[in-house]
């Protein structure tokens, strides 16, 4: 299994505690995977402000072939965003006029404009073991 990576939007929270959040929420994501993971490899990858992040960002579009998985984040496996967390089996459909993107794409989307653009956001490296690594 490749690396799995989780991006923590937080919302009305001052930057050190948000920081502790985000910190609190994947040792909590941590114990409930289904799979061994490398503690010693999990790592705090980036993080930002939505502001700026969404800034960056234009509507979600479906390209032939792509990776479902990916946004303009990279390849995301979990989403932490208005109180619970996401995966892209269990994210909130996509809108009708979808332009040929996944629901997680959008949900990545909405997440990043539903929060005030003061809201820090931080993506996370998770890096399963692999079944001989674990026995």
């Amino acid at each position: 299994m490749e690396r799995q990576t989780a991006l923590v939007v937080t919302a009305g929270l001052p930057l050190k505690a948000a920081i502790r959040q985000s910190m609190r929420l994947v040792d909590g994501l941590l114990e409930g995977l289904p799979y061994a993971h490398d503690p010693s490899r999990t790592e705090l990858y980036a993080a930002g402000m939505a502001g700026t992040l969404r800034a960056k960002l234009v509507l979600p579009r479906g390209l032939p072939g792509a990776d479902p998985f990916q946004t303009s984040s990279g390849p995301l496996r979990f989403i932490w965003s208005g109180g619970a967390w996401f995966t892209p089996g269990s994210c909130p459909p996509a809108p009708c006029d979808d332009n040929g993107a996944t629901a997680w794409q959008w949900l990545h989307f909405n997440a990043l404009h539903r929060v005030p653009p003061d809201s820090a956001c931080f993506l996370w490296d998770i890096y399963p073991l692999d079944a001989a690594d674990a026995a």
